[in-house]
């Protein structure tokens, strides 16, 4: 959904404080003709969001968290390549059969 920042920075609020976001600290990360993914920082209180507007049946549509990444960390993250339903099921299996203490993975 191509929109302008300038036509979202008069809708979108940080959660936490209720401030409007600078359009310096607005980062689109993906976008196409009925999405767009933003990441966002509050320059008042800090905090960051991710926010998915969409052009639904009814109009615009939006859905914000909270998130403790970074504007570099999320950009690596949608940069990525995407997990496949294989690696998924590879991890649910080696989950299931799992005996250690989580200390083990990290």
């Amino acid at each position: 959904m191509k929109m302008p920042l300038d036509n979202l920075q008069a809708v979108i609020r940080c959660p936490v404080c209720n401030k409007k976001y600078r359009k310096a600290l607005m980062l689109v990360l993906d976008e196409d003709d009925k999405r767009t993914t933003l990441h966002l920082s509050c320059s008042d209180c800090g905090a960051s969001s991710m926010v998915f507007v969409s052009m639904g049946q009814f109009g615009v549509v939006s859905l914000g968290v909270l998130t403790d990444l970074k504007q570099s960390e999320a950009r690596r993250v949608f940069s990525g390549e995407a997990i496949s339903s294989d690696q998924v099921i590879e991890a649910h299996q080696f989950l299931k059969q799992y005996t250690g203490g989580i200390e083990a993975l990290i």
